[in-house]
């Protein structure tokens, strides 16, 4: 059985420096980003010990190789996270520019993640 990991990826998003759009033909892309990611920031939250939410801006090239752009958010994770970037197997193709948010916390129990996303409804819901 898998071990449930300390972490959540919330979003990977492209962002287009140009607001065009992309060049044309098939981007760039980490398409294990969230199993890479997971596993080699496992041990992170262990060590620091407290929840924290870190904002990546990174560039993957034509050739697949990731490129940090920009770290910000809590300072304790800053270094794991820019190492765990090194790491990243990506696919060749067109450049693009990824921001990606990471939150570091323990995982929700079903029945928690079941009542969060119950009062995110009741909130999202037309009076």
């Amino acid at each position: 059985m898998k071990a449930v990991l300390p972490l959540l990826l919330l979003a990977v998003t492209p962002a287009f420096a140009d607001p065009a759009g992309p060049p044309v033909g098939a981007a760039a892309d980490c398409p294990l980003l969230g199993e890479q990611l997971s596993e080699a920031l496992a041990s992170a939250k262990q060590r620091v010990g407290r929840d924290g939410e870190v904002r990546v801006e990174f560039d993957v090239d034509a050739q697949g190789h990731a490129r940090l752009v920009h770290v910000n958010g809590a300072r304790a994770y800053r270094t794991p996270v820019r190492i765990a970037m090194t790491t990243l197997d990506c696919r060749a193709g067109t450049p693009q520019r990824y921001v990606l948010n990471i939150r570091f916390a323990e995982p929700m129990s079903a029945a928690a993640m079941a009542a969060a996303a119950s009062a995110t409804l009741a909130q999202a819901s037309p009076r």
